[in-house]
């Protein structure tokens, strides 16, 4: 499903072009039937997906914590560029 959403995310930030994928790719459909097959299997939670979902939250929190580091350091280093 999150692939889905990344091919298009990716490709539907190419104006006109994306739009036009995004309608022919039509990733919410795509995602609302592998919903509907997970939904219906009587085995849905092993241990493979906890760690998939796990790295996924656990990326995400990296990645903005390196947004925030990265921000920070960029005002610190202006900040001492303007102050001297």
């Amino acid at each position: 499903m999150s692939l889905n959403l990344l091919i298009n995310g990716t490709i539907g930030t190419i104006p006109i072009l994306g739009d036009l994928f995004s309608v022919w790719f039509r990733s919410h459909a795509r995602n609302a039937v592998l919903l509907r097959e997970a939904a219906t299997k009587p085995d849905r939670g092993n241990h493979r997906d906890w760690l998939y979902v796990s790295g996924i939250i656990g990326g995400t929190v990296v990645l903005l914590f390196l947004a925030i580091a990265a921000v920070l350091w960029i005002v610190v280093e202006r900040w001492a560029a303007i102050a001297l």
